[in-house]
């Protein structure tokens, strides 16, 4: 009896105190309310991540046109191997475009067409089948090799010709990606839409034989013809290109049915230039070919593919006018400071805006020799440099681009 007492007596003590501690336990209030952000503090923080942005932006920037700088000039670099593959096979560079006869001024195909095939595009250029001649007369029914302006005809006219599909090929590799050009030539159609600075984007294909209207594809990569502003088209009734064929050779490495070996590059290959940069602001051009290069002049004609270095390079010369052309006959860069351009050894040189340049007005070339007339006046410059003389000194753009002047040129000269 008194065991089982003892037992009861126990386990009440210890119920009760189970339920002691039990209500001794604190709970928590559901109703208390949980505390957020005040207005302040969030516009405080929006400020912050708004000021990160703004310092992170500049930079995210940067890293994308260094990432565009390198993809153009790996472009570059391909477009110029490509030349020199063609020189391999062919013992000469490829002729800056191929000059007509004595019969037709018409459409041509340029140097960066018969770049193709070593750049992986041989597709487009069986389409194409250009001919390293001027085939007599453009004929639009040819089933070999053939004219630009063949192409042109057999098109007939329409804007929807299959004939034109290879000629509107977008090509990457010819495109910077700094340039925000669309990848044909825009029309007058589009002028409007499209205004650059102080003036209007309009590059129109409108040949002898091209249909009204054909946009060519865009190319940001020109052949350097040289130091010489020289208009083919002479005097004289049209054709005349070759009765002044004199005039219209340049000292570069691409010129009219140009045919330059590397041996002829004597200022050395690594101090001549190849292929320069030219972008919106300068109306860049096209990879197929060039437009009427007998009947126009230059401005006209030649420059669709090529570009001279007569007037200053790039930003210094945005629509420039007088008696100097304008940089859509030069060379020019969406990069800031400068541009790349492409050498006669293959490599792949950054040209600064500020490279000392010629002073002189646009010249033209009268005779074969080294010696120039000064457009507009009855005096010569020759390639010798002439220290006394600022004013006839040969700068070191024009140097670059000249394949045989003879004058020195160090390497931190550009």
């Amino acid at each position: 009896m008194c065991t089982h007492s003892g037992l009861i007596s126990a386990g009440a003590r210890s119920r009760a105190k189970s339920a002691t501690n039990t209500q001794g336990v604190r709970r928590p209030r559901l109703d208390r309310p949980t505390r957020g952000f005040t207005l302040v503090e969030l516009l405080v923080v929006i400020a912050i991540i708004g000021i990160l942005v703004a310092l992170l932006l500049p930079a995210i920037q940067a890293a994308r046109e260094a990432a565009r700088r390198a993809q153009c000039q790996n472009h570059m670099k391909n477009i110029a191997l490509a030349c020199l593959n063609y020189e391999s096979a062919t013992k000469h560079l490829p002729p800056g475009f191929i000059a007509t006869g004595p019969v037709d001024a018409t459409e041509s195909w340029a140097w960066s067409t018969f770049t193709l095939p070593y750049l992986e595009e041989q597709a487009v250029f069986d389409q194409m089948r250009p001919s390293e001649t001027f085939l007599q007369p453009v004929d639009g029914t040819r089933t070999g090799k053939r004219n630009l302006a063949d192409v042109f005809k057999a098109a007939g006219g329409s804007l929807s010709s299959p004939e034109l599909k290879p000629l509107q090929a977008i090509i990457p590799i010819f495109r910077c990606p700094s340039d925000s050009l669309p990848p044909l030539c825009p029309i007058h159609d589009q002028e409007k839409s499209l205004s650059y600075d102080a003036g209007t984007f309009e590059r129109s294909f409108d040949g002898a034989n091209s249909p009204a209207g054909f946009q060519a594809p865009v190319s940001n990569y020109m052949g350097v013809k040289g130091m010489v502003d020289a208009s083919c088209s002479g005097s004289g009734a049209s054709p005349n290109w070759l009765p002044n064929a004199d005039r219209c050779a340049n000292n570069g490495v691409f010129f009219g049915n140009s045919n330059i070996r590397l041996k002829q590059i004597t200022d050395g290959l690594s101090q001549t230039f190849m292929i320069g940069e030219r972008d919106k602001y300068c109306r860049a051009g096209t990879w197929i070919g060039v437009r009427n290069p007998l009947g126009g002049n230059d401005m006209h004609s030649s420059i669709w593919a090529l570009g001279h270095v007569g007037d200053p390079y790039g930003k210094l010369n945005y629509f420039q006018t007088g008696a100097s052309n304008t940089c859509t006959e030069g060379f020019s860069s969406s990069h800031p400071g400068g541009g790349f351009f492409a050498f006669c050894d293959g490599s792949v040189h950054w040209i600064n805006d500020d490279i000392q340049f010629d002073v002189l007005p646009a010249l033209n070339k009268t005779n074969p020799t080294d010696c120039f007339a000064i457009k507009g006046s009855g005096s010569s410059i020759c390639k010798s440099q002439d220290p006394a003389n600022p004013a006839n000194m040969i700068g070191v753009y024009q140097r670059l681009a000249w394949r045989d002047d003879a004058l020195a040129i160090g390497g931190t000269d550009y």
